[in-house]
Parts: structure tokens; sequence; C-alpha cells
């Protein structure tokens, strides 16, 4: 049997998923917080690290867009005990839970988009080139 194309709708037609789904910049830290965490936990484990361990203590930043927020006034990165890594992550996630960095976080997500739609503009400025096919 073939597919009837007049079974196509436009995705705004449908009440259920007019919503885009992007997540906000906290959600995006929060979940990247929990991959420091598992990276913590599992030191072999392949993955960017905001954090860098010493004889007894762990230097860490918390990053969005690649940039660090500010944790503590206008230190972006603090250091604590190992051990207590874990739990100062932990504290933090809590923190932007809480909507502390939110302005942070606008801030960022403003710069990103900036960035983003001059790539955009950038690209769509400069001719295309056709590449041979092998």
């Amino acid at each position: 049997m073939a597919f009837n194309p007049t079974a196509l709708k436009s995705v705004s037609a449908v009440a259920d998923l007019t919503t885009t789904g992007k997540r906000s910049a906290r959600d995006v830290v929060l979940e990247a917080i929990k991959t420091q965490i598992a990276l913590f936990n599992e030191p072999k484990k392949e993955g960017r690290r905001w954090f860098r361990s010493g004889a007894n203590d762990t230097a860490f930043s918390i990053r969005y867009a690649n940039t660090a927020l500010k944790l503590k006034d206008e230190e972006t990165q603090l250091a604590v005990e190992t051990k207590l890594f874990p739990e100062a992550l932990a504290y933090f996630a809590d923190e932007i839970g809480k909507g502390k960095f939110d302005q942070q976080l606008e801030a960022l997500e403003k710069a990103r988009a900036a960035r983003t739609e001059k790539m955009r503009e950038t690209r769509k400025s400069k001719p295309k080139v056709e590449t041979p096919a092998s």
C-alpha cells in the first residue's frame, strides 16, 4: 500500500506539537552538572571536564555556552576538598534550579543566540561552492 501524501499536515496544526521542546539554559546547565559528576565518578570515561583534581582538592567551574558562570562574587573557578566535589556540584545544581543564576544564564543565552544568528547570516552571505562528486 502506497503512502497517501494527503495525510501530511503542518506541525502548527497539531496542538501538542506546537511547542518546540527547546531546553532552557538552566536545563542545559543542570544536565551538564550531572555529566560532570558522572565523569568525576568514572575517571576513565571520555568527556570534557570542568574540573581538575590535585593531591587533596578539586578546582571546578560551571559553564554555559563555553563561558564560566560567576560562582562566588566575581570568581568563576572555585576549589573544594576532592571528597566533597560531588556535594559541591549538587549544591550549585540546587542553587541553579532555584533560579539564583538566572540573570547570568539569560545574559549568556542572549550572547549565544546573537553568535548563532551572526553565523547564520555569514553562511547565507557566502557563495556556495559546488564540490565535484568523487
